[in-house]
C-alpha cells in the first residue's frame, strides 16, 4: 500500500526534491487519486485478499486473477474476478501476489507491458523476477510505465541494478516482513510451535520434518516420489482451483495411502505454492482452502502387482493418472483417465487429446518441427471409444503460441504442457 501510495502521488520524489535539493515546487508533483481507479491483482490468497481489503477503503475497484482459488473468496469481498489476464492488464494498478515458480517467473513481460493502458502503475512486493526486469526498465523509460513499485529484485542484494537509474521508481530492499510487530509475532509462533513439538502435537508450519520413510518398507519409497511425480504431473494438466484430491491404491503399498497422498498433496500444490508447501503443511493447506482430501485402500484388480491413482479435481473436471513400479525402481504412468498407456514420468511432456481420426499424429509432429521442437518419444493410447490421447516427450520448450496453434488442430479436444 505504500509503494502504491507513492506510486499514486510520487511522495519520494517530492521528498527528495525538498529535503535533498531544497525546492519548494508544488506544480511539478500533480499526482492521481486511488479513489475509482482499476486495481488488478494476480494471486489472490493471504497477502492478495488483504490488499484488496485495503484497496476498497480506498475505494478502488479491484480486480483478482487466480486460478487457484475458488471464485467465491474475491466475490464474497466485493471484488470482481475473472479466468482472462487481459483483464488485468487493462487495470490503472497491477499488483503481483503470487509464489515465485515456472509459471510465474517473467509473469510480466514485454508482451504484457505492451497490452497494457499508457501510464500503468506496476507494484512487486512479492518475489524477484515476476516482472521480467528488462522490460519493466524499457517500460517506465518509454513513459508506458507511469511509475513501479518494487521491493524485490532478480538478484539481491540490488545495488547495482540498472532499475535504480529510472526516476519513476521507489525501491525499498526487500522490506516485506521488516516491521516489529511481525518480527514479535514470528518469534511468538516459533516458541508456539515448540511447545507443541515438545508435546507431540501440531505442526502446521514446520518446513523440515518429513514423513519417516525410515520406518517404511524399502519397496514402498519409490512409490512415494512416483505419488509426488504424478500429483504434480495432474496440476499441470488439470490447472485450476482444486476441489477434491483423492488417492487410491492396490496391492501391498495400500497399507501406506495416506503417506502416498502426503507426497501426492505436495506434487498438485506445488505448481500453485511453489517453496511454500512441504510435506508437514501440506495437508494443512489444502484443508485450509477448503480441498476435500480422500485416500482409499481399493481391490487388486489391475494386471499390477501394485499400482497407486489420483484423482484431481477441479472447478473444470476430475483427472484420473495412474501409475505404477516395476523392478523396485523404474517408475511409469499406466493410465490418465480411461485410457492406458505407458511412459515414464519424466522431462518436457506434451499431452493431445482427440478425436481418433487419421492424420492427426502428422498434424503434431508437423507443427513441432515447423517450430524447431525435436521429439524425443511418441506415446499413443485409445479409449476404443473414438477418443485418443498421446504423450510426447520433447527436448525443447513449447511455447503458448505452439500450444495455441496444436489447440486449434480440428480433432483436438484438450492439450496440455507439463515439466517433471
Amino acid at each position: 500500500m505504500a509503494h502504491m501510495l507513492t506510486a499514486a502521488r510520487s511522495f519520494t520524489n517530492a521528498h527528495n526534491h525538498l529535503k535533498l535539493e531544497r525546492v519548494w515546487k508544488r506544480e511539478k508533483w500533480y499526482g492521481i487519486e486511488l479513489k475509482d481507479k482499476k486495481l488488478g491483482i494476480i494471486g489472490f490468497g493471504n497477502i492478495g485478499s488483504r490488499v484488496a481489503k485495503r484497496a476498497l477503503a480506498f475505494e478502488m475497484d479491484v480486480i483478482a486473477y487466480d486460478p487457484y482459488i475458488d471464485p467465491a473468496k474475491a466475490l464474497d469481498m466485493g471484488v470482481e474476478y475473472t479466468t482472462n489476464f487481459d483483464d488485468i492488464l487493462a487495470c490503472d494498478f497491477i499488483t503481483i501476489h503470487t509464489p515465485k515458480t515456472k509459471e510465474t517467473i517473467d509473469m510480466i513481460g514485454k508482451d504484457e507491458i505492451a497490452k497494457m493502458k499508457e501510464g500503468v502503475r506496476l507494484i512487486n512486493c512479492a518475489r524477484g523476477g515476476l516482472y521480467n526486469e528488462e522490460a519493466l526498465y524499457e517500460g517506465l523509460k518509454s513513459g508506458k510505465i507511469a511509475w513501479a513499485g518494487i521491493d524485490v529484485f532478480v538478484k539481491e542484494p540490488a545495488t547495482d541494478n540498472k532499475l535504480l537509474d529510472i526516476e519513476n521508481i521507489s525501491v525499498t530492499p526487500h522490506l516485506g516482513a521488516n516491521t516489529l510487530e511481525s518480527q514479535e509475532k514470528i518469534a511468538t509462533q516459533a516458541v508456539e510451535q515448540a511447545i507443541s513439538a515438545a508435546r507431540g502435537t501440531s505442526y502446521p508450519n514446520a518446513l523440515n520434518l518429513p514423513i519417516k520413510e525410515s520406518e517404511l518398507p524399502p519397496f514402498v519409497k519409490p512409490y512415494l516420489e512416483l505419488a509426488q511425480k504424478i500429483g504434480y504431473l495432474a496440476a499441470q494438466i488439470n490447472r485450476g482451483y482444486i476441489k477434491s484430491f483423492k488417492v487410491t491404491a492396490e496391492g501391498e503399498v495400500a497399507e501406506y495411502v495416506d503417506s502416498l497422498r502426503t507426497f501426492a498433496l505436495v506434487g498438485a500444490l506445488k505448481e500453485s505454492m511453489g517453496e511454500k508447501i512441504n510435506y508437514v503443511n501440506a495437508e494443512f493447506v489444502a484443508k485450509e482452502q477448503g480441498i476435500d482430501l480422500q485416500s482409499s485402500k481399493v481391490p487388486n484388480e489391475s494386471e499390477y502387482k501394485n499400482k497407486i491413482e489420483i484423482i484431481l479435481t477441479t472447478e473444470k473436471e476430475s483427472l484420473h493418472i495412474g501409475g505404477t513400479v516395476f523392478s523396485d525402481t523404474h517408475e511409469k504412468i499406466v493410465n490418465i483417465n480411461d485410457i492406458k498407456l505407458d511412459f515414464k514420468p519424466k522431462g518436457k511432456m506434451l499431452f493431445f487429446s482427440n478425436e481418433d481420426k487419421r492424420g492427426v499424429i502428422a498434424q503434431i509432429t508437423t507443427m513441432l518441427s515447423a517450430h524447431d521442437i525435436n521429439i524425443a518419444d511418441f506415446r499413443l493410447g485409445r479409449d476404443g471409444k473414438g477418443s485418443a490421447l498421446a504423450v510426447v516427450l520433447v527436448d525443447d520448450e513449447i511455447s503458448k503460441e505452439v500450444m495455441q496453434e496444436l489447440a486449434a488442430i480440428p480433432e483436438c479436444n484438450w492439450v496440455s504442457y507439463a515439466v517433471i
